[in-house]
């Protein structure tokens, strides 16, 4: 008996930690550059207010080196984090040609909450 109301509570646990996880969607997003000639900037709001560090996941393909948020990425296939110092709810990442002329990439930002 005891033990059959242990995995229930244990059940019950995972699965509201699953949802209250799960429901904080607004501190990530994903942006995609379809064409990689044109600077952009990409803009988003988040909910957290005490922010210190903004995660940028960038991937796709271009035929030269673009720079994102500042730093400058070689061409090819690129499968590349950046993890950068952000203190702002606010989030803009600058995209940039740099030599590029084509190709395609998406980038996922995630703003963690403070602890």
């Amino acid at each position: 008996m005891f033990c059959k109301k242990f995995i229930f509570l244990l059940a019950l646990t995972g699965f509201l930690a699953s949802v209250f996880i799960s429901c904080n969607t607004k501190n990530r997003g994903e942006w995609e550059v379809s064409d990689a000639s044109r600077d952009t900037m990409l803009n988003a709001e988040t909910n957290v207010s005490d922010a210190t560090t903004m995660i940028l996941k960038i991937e796709g393909h271009t035929d030269d080196s673009v720079k994102v948020h500042g730093m400058t990425i070689a061409g090819g296939n690129i499968n590349k984090e950046l993890k950068v110092d952000w203190y702002n709810s606010k989030v803009s990442v600058q995209f940039e040609a740099y030599r590029a002329k084509q190709g395609s990439l998406k980038i996922k930002f995630y703003v963690p909450a403070g602890l």
